[in-house]
């Protein structure tokens, strides 16, 4: 755990950015298993990861030389983002959808993006990544089941 200004870094244990899926790469993308719309891909997907830092459940992706993580629940109706499909839309955002209703979220925002005039947002998380691959994630304190009062 390091601090850089208003935010607190933990390291991801068990988790290199070099060995994400990196979604920028056509060739990666296509041999992706195609679904029926309808269908869940299946839940070991390789395309995003979760990872659970400062007691919280985080989904990672990556974009060529860009590491994003949000919050591992859609705020519409708690779909598991990480088996999201990620897509860079005309206005060149990159966003994750969602896998149960296909709602759209900026990765570096968290702005809803579809359906259109939806406010809930995602929650986007700080990352850094070392020149070895290794990621922390920042956040703003410690998580409060750090400290509980029946530990004292």
């Amino acid at each position: 755990m390091s601090s850089n200004g208003d935010k607190i870094f933990f390291p991801v244990k068990g988790v290199n950015f070099y060995e994400l899926f990196d979604w920028s790469n056509a060739e990666e993308r296509c041999k992706l298993t195609a679904t029926d719309a309808r269908k869940l891909r299946r839940q070991s997907s390789q395309s995003g990861v979760r990872v659970e830092v400062n007691e919280t459940k985080i989904a990672l992706f990556r974009y060529g030389d860009q590491l994003h993580a949000v919050n591992e629940k859609c705020p519409h109706a708690g779909g598991p983002l990480h088996i999201g499909d990620i897509e860079e839309l005309p206005d060149f955002s990159v966003c994750v959808r969602c896998p149960w209703h296909g709602w759209k979220f900026d990765l570096k925002t968290g702005r809803c993006k579809h359906p259109s005039g939806e406010q809930r947002c995602t929650i986007v998380y700080a990352v850094r990544v070392d020149t070895q691959g290794n990621i922390e994630i920042g956040f703003e304190s410690f998580s409060g089941k750090y400290f509980n009062s029946e530990d004292f």
